[in-house]
């Protein structure tokens, strides 16, 4: 199945939930007024698109629909989608220039991290790229123990730890053994203890210092995870995690189990951070490079159901509409 594909199969719950919904709503209104804005700002804060976001989106659109003299409901879907698209920007693919490269990877317990990492490696050495992964979540005995499953299994080496010791330690060790054994990515665990900020603060500055200091001029990216089936939660989460590292991307995963795949949007327009990978489903290559285009263009598709449901609505209206003919005769 390729990606086109399976984005559009993850995000057929959103699509069912919000974009029916909000097209099923345009096609009660045949005028556009403020009551339609109204209701269809309702709707996109419903499907997780975030109240900031839905407002610009109906900001943008009263402008469009004044400029280009548009009268039709039914159009309006065509200019969210443009709208949209405007607001994803250009993709940003993960910076790999250097060797090594270092990801670092941030998100709170049960978003995925593990499962992510454990991801990224195997595709990485299928690439044909030797990986290193730091375990510094040294915070979790179980977390070191469900990466080194992970590693073992893609076939990556791991520096580890006790449980309890310094991350920032585990994190110096790691560099040191890739710089001397070539590796081409370091991949470094950290603890999601997000409801103690402070320390968290400090440890995550700890590493980054460590990064800075041993990794100078190699390419850095620092990923945090997010869980799209908490839908505004997981931009909330966002938000704090800005507070305490220079995040470069998101790492949206389980988007297949959800109908709020709206948060995407919001992520972008809210936040400014570039959603740089997704999960589409649980299987080891569902881990995929994030594309604007495809997203939007899958958002705003519709199902075959669904035309099929508009198909036969209209036969229905024609029916009507051949029986009123026969009653005026």
């Amino acid at each position: 199945m390729g990606f086109f594909s399976k984005i559009k199969e993850s995000l057929k719950k959103t699509r069912d939930s919000v974009m029916r919904g909000m097209r099923k709503l345009l096609g009660t209104f045949t005028k556009i007024d403020e009551n339609l804005f109204e209701q269809l700002e309702e709707t996109m804060i419903m499907g997780d698109m975030g109240v900031e976001t839905a407002e610009e989106i109906c900001k943008q659109l009263r402008v469009m629909v004044k400029e280009r003299g548009i009268t039709d409901p039914n159009d309006i879907m065509d200019l969210m989608q443009e709208i949209i698209s405007d607001m994803m920007g250009e993709d940003q693919p993960l910076d790999l220039s250097t060797q090594p490269s270092v990801i670092l990877v941030i998100g709170v317990n049960g978003a995925g991290k593990t499962t992510t990492i454990g991801k990224m490696c195997y595709q990485f050495k299928n690439e044909g790229k030797r990986v290193l992964v730091a375990a510094a979540d040294t915070f979790r005995a179980a977390a070191i123990d469900q990466l080194a499953v992970w590693t073992d299994r893609a076939g990556v080496e791991l520096v580890r730890h006790a449980e309890g010791s310094d991350p920032a330690a585990v994190v110096f060790d790691a560099l040191t053994a890739a710089k001397a054994r070539g590796c081409d990515v370091v991949i470094c665990d950290t603890a999601g203890r997000l409801h103690n900020k402070k320390n968290l603060m400090q440890e995550l500055a700890k590493i980054n210092r460590i990064i800075d200091r041993e990794a100078e001029n190699c390419a850095k990216e620092c990923l945090l995870v997010l869980d799209a089936t908490t839908g505004q939660n997981a931009v909330s989460q966002a938000r704090l995690f800005q507070e305490v590292a220079p995040i470069t991307g998101i790492v949206l995963t389980k988007l297949d189990g959800t109908a709020k795949g709206g948060i995407v949007i919001s992520i972008h327009n809210e936040l400014g951070i570039p959603v740089k990978l997704i999960g589409v489903g649980e299987k080891i290559e569902d881990l995929q490079p994030f594309s604007s285009k495809k997203f939007v263009d899958a958002l705003f598709e519709r199902d075959p159901q669904e035309l099929a449901e508009l198909h036969d609505g209209e036969e229905q209206d024609e029916d009507n509409a051949d029986e009123t003919d026969s009653g005026d005769e």
